[in-house]
Order: structure tokens, then C-alpha cells, then sequence
């Protein structure tokens, strides 16, 4: 069976997608790692995995609040992570672009108790972790 980041990687090449700004440079792959570390883990519901891709000095800003620090981070990702239960949920990339420590990806989702018909988050990785992050999407939340 494929990770989720191999799977999440080979669906936006099988769209033709950019999966790499500057090919074969460290930072970009650094940058990449990160990311699908941070994909694979959030679908695979490993709460901790997803927060040690941040630092006390991140920051994840949305439609609805900034959120600073591992402790209001974490508390907006387990609310999140609750409505996409492992193996009852997908979630496709439709873009990803990398551009040394700045990756962009624009993707969708399903899950038994959300639809997400457009979302889009824009990272900056420093020093390995994400250092700033941005999160935007159409959320649809489906009543049960």
C-alpha cells in the first residue's frame, strides 16, 4: 500500500501539475518533504506528526483567524482533523508548486461530514518546519 504523500504527490503529476519549481535543489526538496509529511500525516489523523511540522514561532493565518504558536495551531488542526476520518476521506491535489522555501497547492476533498470544493494553502518553510502558512477554502459542512 502507497503513503498518503506518494499517493497526494502522483495525483497532481497525473494532472500535469508543476511538482517542482526549481527541480533538484535541496531547499526544494526540503520544502516538498515537508509538505507531504505534513499531508499524509494530517490524512492519516496522527495529530502529533501534523504539529511537528510547526514551531512556537509559526503562524497559520484563514478566512477566519490567525493562529500563532504550536498551542492555538494545534487547537485549530484537531478541530479540523475530526472531519477528515483515516480511510473514510480523500483528498486530491489538483496543483502544487514549489518554489525553493514557498509551496503552493490548491486541492479538493470529501468526507463523510465535509466537502471541500476549493481549497488552497500557501506555506513558507524555514529551517525544515513550517514558519508561515496560509489557508483558504470553500467549506460545505454536511449535516449527519
Amino acid at each position: 500500500m502507497q503513503n498518503s504523500s506518494d499517493s497526494l504527490e502522483q495525483n497532481a503529476q497525473h494532472k500535469g501539475q508543476n511538482t517542482g519549481g526549481t527541480r533538484g535543489t535541496s531547499l526544494n526538496d526540503t520544502s516538498r518533504n515537508v509538505v507531504m509529511h505534513h499531508l499524509s500525516s494530517f490524512l492519516d489523523n496522527d495529530l502529533e506528526a501534523v504539529m511537528s511540522d510547526y514551531t512556537n514561532k509559526s503562524v497559520l493565518i484563514t478566512q477566519v483567524a490567525t493562529y500563532t504558536g504550536l498551542v492555538e495551531i494545534k487547537a485549530f488542526i484537531a478541530g479540523l482533523i475530526t472531519h477528515f476520518p483515516k480511510l473514510r476521506s480523500s483528498l486530491e491535489l489538483d496543483k502544487i508548486v514549489i518554489n525553493d522555501g514557498l509551496v503552493y497547492i490548491v486541492w479538493h476533498a470529501k468526507t463523510p461530514t465535509l466537502e471541500v470544493a476549493l481549497g488552497s494553502d500557501t506555506f513558507i518553510i524555514k529551517d525544515g518546519s513550517i514558519y508561515r502558512q496560509t489557508f483558504a477554502g470553500e467549506l460545505k459542512f454536511i449535516d449527519q
